[in-house]
Order: C-alpha cells, then structure tokens, then sequence
C-alpha cells in the first residue's frame, strides 16, 4: 500500500468499467448495431461509436493507472513495449485509434485494455514471459479486444439490461416488491453484463491476436507457451495460499482472461495464418531488457518479506502469524490462512473523535456492539481495541478491532478475523502480530532494499533451492523460481543456461 492518498483498491477495476456508463445512448436498435471489419459480424454496441471509445479511453485511463500502482518508469521498457506495441498495431483495423502502450508498475500478473486503443501490460507479467513474442501475444490478444470493440458491445449489453431492471421495477411495484430490491438486482445484472469478457469474446480476441501477431513477424505459438506459464504461475499461487490448483486470484490473468492451450489452438486454426518464416521469438534480447527490473512490491507500496510487512516510506513494520501469507494491495494489506483466518490492515482517516476508544465506536464500528473496548500503547503508540461477533459466507466469526494513532488525522486499523472454534487458538498469534506493529527509525527505513530481476548466465553446480532462497514466497521460493525459468519439477539448471534471479 503506498503512502496514504486513499487509493484506489484493485477491485475498482470494475469501478472503472462501471465509470464507462456514464455517457447514455437513446437509439433504435437497429441505429445501435454495426459490422465490425476486425471480426465481419455484425454486433449491438448500444450507439457507441469508435470515436466514443477513444474519449472513454481517455477519461478512464487515469483511474486504471491509480488502480494498479501507476506507470512503471523504465525508460528503456517503456520504449520497448511501445515498439513492440506499434508494430502490432499497424496490422490492427482500426488505424483511427491513437493506440498507447503503457507498463503498469504492479506485481500481480495480468495485462489489460481499456476503449480507443489504450493497452496495459502490469510489471509481473513481464517478469514471468520467456521472450519477446510472448509479450507480443499478450499484447496482440488485448488488441484484439479494442478492434472487436468487446467494451461497446459490454455497454450495450448493460443498456439491455437496465431497460430490462426498468421494465422489471414497474412489474415489480404493482407485485409489491420494494425499490431497494429491484435496485439491487439491477445492479446484479450490469455487473454481470461489464464484469468479464465471455468464453467468445475471448476466441474472438484470440484468434484476431493471433493473426495481428502472425503478420508482425512474430511466432503464434508463442500465445500457447505463455498460458503454460500461466497456468503453472497460477497453481504455485494457490498451493500458497492454501487453495486447490485450479483456483486463481481474481486478478490473475487466467482469471481475467480464462482460456486453454486447445482455445488457442483452435483460434490459431480460425486466423488462417501460417507460421511467418524466420518467426521472431528474441528470447536474448528480451532478457536482456528485463535485466535490473523491480520485482514483487515496490518500495513506495510497502514490500511483503516473508511474514514480515514492511514500509519504508510511511516507516512501520508487522508480522503476520505463522501459517499466514501476505498479499499487498493499494489500498490495504491482508494476512489469511488456508481455514478462514485473516488479519487486515489499513490507514484510515480520523473524524473528529476525541479518544481512540470513541473512534472504534463512533466512526470504525458504528453499527457493530463492541465488548471490552479499552485503550492499549504499542511500542510507543497509543490505540485501543475492541472485539465483536460478524457474519461471513462461511457462518459466524470472532472479530477483533486495533486502532493505533498514526497522527492527529488518521489511524493504523488492524482487523482480526477468525472462525469461532478457532478464536481460543488464535488469540496468542494474533496479540504477538498487535505487538509486533512498530514505527521504524530514518536508518532503518533506508536500510530496506526492493527486490530486483536479474539475467545471468547458470553456473556448474548451481541448484535451484540456493538460487531460488532471494524470493519471498518461503517454502514456495522453488516453484517460483522453477516457473520464472521454465524448469519442469526435478530439473537443475545446466551451465550456461539464461537464467532469471532475485537479489535484493
């Protein structure tokens, strides 16, 4: 999390999508469908133009980079991701849209696209590609989206959908149903209608990257090669987090774009492109480019080292319990084990509540019956706690509430959360990481270093687990390492070998 502006979560992805509604159509249906010359089908885009995708692109792209971690300013990157960006482009349909290729300065692995030609690719994926027509299958794959113009088609289908909740709440009042219910089934459709691209939408982004990659020069079996890194990525991710194989974090690619080897391939078929000769991969020059790259958190964000969160700019650290793992967003930092436990963290602004116990009350938990609120000191800081029953998915949780003074405006929050036949056993871990909170001298918050990638050549002798010790992810530092080099499970580096480490 960076320094407290009250950024914008992850989650306001879809925030940013829903943003795109604000301009209305009012159209016949007939005047709202056109042929689009990428795909040659005719498709309903509710009135919106080409030229309304440009000026959405525009307004939303500076919500997107505040969502994920802003620009990543690498001279040299920036410039080979918008080589490699143009060069796709001209072979795109609509050459009317002022296409911009943009790094997003963020871990998660994904890469996304907004209206109007506008193209994000996030730091980690860079760190997980293999070559330079990997990232060009991404890139050409989120092209594919802008061309078939997938958002307008998205917009229109929210437009039906809202006439639908209209019509519905009319129904709805003469049967008795309250306005607050029809509401929230409206907004249940919309966002089913803006939230994800559909399994077509996909092929249709694949088989138009594909052909927008093929004509640029480049190998298209590099789209099949990056998924299976992908999907690799995505299950070392969740065997960390304790989730079955399949599962993927809502903001992985394979969640926000799922497709298998086999779609690709059949969207290879459907291109009806051949394999260019000489096909560029540029695996050398690729690493090359990566080499010295900022890896996992940046240190404006805070950094997750092991169990420990440390942020050198707002200068504090905490330590999670054992058996937790740590993710850090924009707007938050969050601990949780594989059976329901969790600990969040976050920088709230304080209101004019006089004492920190008042605040927990009147402004933390207003609605919620607090028990055994009283005020406590952690290395220095005043703060006070409290403690109260919620509801989840998963049935009732024990909810433990700290509140720490950061400055006379805003507060630390630590929120505990646990399933109630594990509170007992929890208490002691969850009070160490209370305790464990502490602000850090000027020394050391310049003595904390990022992690960073870098390209060398393996070594006789070298084996994955001493290599691979620099990660944070603990006892998943191997498989990380593994996938970041394509190794399949048991294989040691052979001398001579490209390979990408961390160092700190």
């Amino acid at each position: 999390m960076p320094a407290p502006r009250m950024p914008v979560h992850r989650r306001s992805l879809l925030q940013v999508a829903g943003a795109l509604t604000v301009s209305g159509c009012a159209c016949g249906i007939a005047g709202c469908v056109a042929t689009n010359p990428a795909t040659g089908r005719s498709s309903f885009t509710g009135g919106f133009s080409p030229q309304d995708d440009i000026r959405l692109g525009a307004e939303q792209h500076p919500k997107l980079l505040e969502a994920f971690g802003g620009e990543y300013r690498d001279p040299k990157l920036n410039r080979y991701l918008d080589t490699i960006g143009v060069r796709l482009a001209r072979h795109t349909e609509y050459q009317q849209f002022p296409y911009t290729f943009t790094l997003l300065n963020t871990p998660i692995v994904n890469a996304f696209a907004l209206p109007g030609g506008y193209v994000y690719v996030s730091r980690g994926l860079l760190a997980l590609a293999s070559n330079e027509a990997e990232l060009a299958g991404v890139v050409a794959h989120e092209l594919g989206h802008v061309n078939a113009r997938h958002t307008a088609e998205r917009l229109g289908a929210q437009q039906v959908a809202t006439l639908g909740v209209l019509a519905g709440a009319i129904g709805a009042s003469l049967l008795g149903i309250s306005p607050g219910n029809v509401a929230q089934i409206g907004q249940t459709i919309a966002a089913l209608a803006i939230q994800s691209y559909s399994r077509e939408q996909e092929m249709e982004s694949d088989t138009l990257g594909i052909r927008y990659m093929s004509q640029a020069g480049y190998d298209p079996d590099a789209m099949v090669t990056f998924l299976a890194s992908l999907r690799e990525q995505s299950q070392v991710e969740a065997r960390s987090m304790g989730l079955p194989p399949g599962s993927v974090d809502e903001y992985n690619l394979m969640a926000t774009h799922p497709r298998t080897a086999d779609r690709v391939r059949e969207a290879q078929a459907q291109a009806q492109v051949s394999r260019p000769p000489d096909a560029r991969l540029a695996r050398q020059e690729f690493l090359a480019l990566i080499d010295g790259m900022l890896f996992g958190d940046d240190p404006a964000q805070g950094l997750v080292k092991g169990r420990r969160f440390v942020h050198p700019e707002m200068r504090f650290e905490f330590t999670a319990p054992p058996g937790f793992r740590l993710q850090n967003a924009p707007e938050r930092v969050m601990a949780s084990d594989a059976d329901g436990a969790a600990v969040v963290f976050d920088v709230a602004p304080l209101r004019g509540s006089r004492t920190l116990p008042e605040y927990l009350q009147r402004e933390w938990a207003p609605r919620a019956r607090l028990v055994a609120v009283e005020p406590i000191a952690v290395n220095g800081l005043a703060g006070a706690t409290g403690a109260t029953v919620g509801q989840t998915r998963g049935g009732a949780v024990d909810l433990r509430l700290v509140a720490l003074a950061r400055d006379p405006r805003s507060v630390y929050r630590l929120l505990f959360i646990s399933p109630r036949q594990r509170t007992a056993a929890l208490e002691v871990e969850f009070r160490r990481t209370t305790y464990s909170f502490r602000p850090l001298t000027e020394s050391e918050a310049a003595a904390v270093t990022p992690l960073r990638l870098k390209v060398r050549a393996a070594q006789p002798g070298d084996r994955v687990e001493a290599l691979a010790a620099p990660l944070p992810y603990g006892q998943f530092n191997a498989d990380w390492f593994r996938v970041l080099n394509d190794l399949p499970p048991g294989a040691q580096p052979v001398a001579g070998q490209p390979l990408k480490v961390v160092v700190s």
